[in-house]
């Protein structure tokens, strides 16, 4: 028992061990900018108001990214805290960036590079870091989109499901044998699980599992037209 448990202690620090990120800004000190053009959000709280179409949304397409693949169970999560850093709030992540210039901006340099994630662990895509140097050179503008890109007839794997599995769970679902050995970032894979797991994927999505460490993503729930992609996905047999 006591080498499990040393195991399970192993596997948690070497995931997470990458080189040291030093914030540039201190955690007190760090207020966000103000929106521009037409977005009203602002720094220091959940900004809010239309934005430009071309606008990065920092709430439905930045802080996920972020919560997934840096801040998973042992690592820069807001218990674990490796390297006294807890990447799941925006004035948190904001410690790191540089608003408007990606490249002096160290949380985005760590990433780009692909020093983080960590190791073994999944990286972001190419299409995902450019997603995020681009709300930085927007000027890192904590904003949601008031209008969801969200569709619920696209409810195949190909348009629509792996997509949400990018976003919001491949940090831990991404790389066999995946947290739980559930993987979802390939169709097979996705797709064993989703017909051998139906009933606990449709309560973990739907935060109704009897262990709430289940429910799934664990940075939050999903909103009720990815849920209900994902629900028609699954009844219709996972298809590709």
């Amino acid at each position: 028992m006591l080498a499990a448990l040393f195991a399970v202690l192993f596997a948690v620090l070497y995931s997470c061990t990458h080189d040291v990120i030093k914030p540039s800004n201190p955690i007190t000190g760090t207020t966000g900018p103000t929106g521009s053009g037409t977005g009203t959000g602002t720094g220091t709280g959940t900004g809010t108001g239309t934005t430009a179409s071309d606008s990065v949304c920092f709430q439905t397409d930045v802080l996920p990214l972020f919560q997934t693949y840096c801040a998973s169970t042992g690592c820069h999560d807001a218990t674990s805290r490796v390297e006294d850093l807890n990447l799941t709030t925006y004035a948190n992540i904001m410690r790191g960036i540089s608003p408007g210039n990606p490249s002096s901006s160290d949380y985005y340099h760590v990433i780009a590079e692909g020093s983080m994630p960590p190791r073994n662990s999944p990286k972001l895509s190419s299409a995902q870091v450019a997603t995020i140097s681009k709300w930085i050179s927007q000027g890192a503008v904590n904003h949601a989109c008031v209008v969801s890109s969200c569709d619920t007839t696209k409810t195949t794997y190909t348009n629509g499901i792996s997509q949400i599995f990018a976003t919001y769970c491949n940090g831990c679902h991404g790389v066999a044998p995946g947290s739980g050995n559930v993987v979802l970032s390939d169709y097979a894979s996705a797709k064993a699980a989703g017909t051998s797991m139906k009933a606990t994927f449709l309560n973990a999505i739907n935060y109704t599992s009897a262990n709430a460490a289940m429910n799934m993503p664990q940075s939050g729930k999903l909103s009720d037209c990815q849920i209900t992609q994902i629900t028609k996905w699954l009844n219709s047999g996972c298809p590709q």
